[in-house]
Formats: C-alpha cells, sequence, structure tokens
C-alpha cells in the first residue's frame, strides 16, 4: 500500500461518526530537536501544547509526518509515513 492510500484510509476510518477514533495524523513541530516531540495536528495550524511519547524504534524529526494511536486519552506516535 503506498503513503497516500494509507493516510486515505485512515483518514475515513477517522471520518466515521464515532467517539473513539483509532488514529491520528500529524507532523512534528518543525522546531524540534530532541525529548518527547510537539505535534501539529491534521487539521490544525499550531503546534500542540502537549509532547507525545513514540516508539524506540523511531526517531523522531522535525517536519515528519507521523501516524498517532490515540490510547487511553492521549496519543502515542507510532511512526513516520513515508
Amino acid at each position: 500500500m503506498k503513503a497516500d492510500e494509507f493516510v486515505t484510509l485512515i483518514s475515513s476510518l477517522n471520518a466515521k461518526e464515532s467517539k473513539d477514533k483509532p488514529f491520528s495524523l500529524g507532523v512534528i513541530d518543525p522546531a524540534y530537536s530532541s525529548g518527547r516531540p510537539k505535534v501539529i495536528f491534521d487539521g490544525s495550524t499550531t503546534v500542540s501544547s502537549k509532547t507525545y511519547p513514540y516508539l524506540s524504534s523511531y526517531t523522531p524529526r522535525a517536519n515528519d509526518r507521523v501516524i498517532l494511536a490515540n490510547v487511553g486519552g492521549t496519543h502515542v506516535i507510532l511512526g513516520k509515513i513515508t
């Protein structure tokens, strides 16, 4: 599956009338340099006030397009969408 097809699939899942959206999409803060990154979520123009944990298999970089799992009222960055 190509990245754009994956993004379309996730977006369609999140568009359903559901309180429990399994995933979110966003971009790592352009000013990010280390630690837990902040995210600009799709549909927003501002950087989140919170920082988010990420899987150890992923190394965040500024401006990465990422997918996040919605877990327990917060988000966990799963990785970069390429």
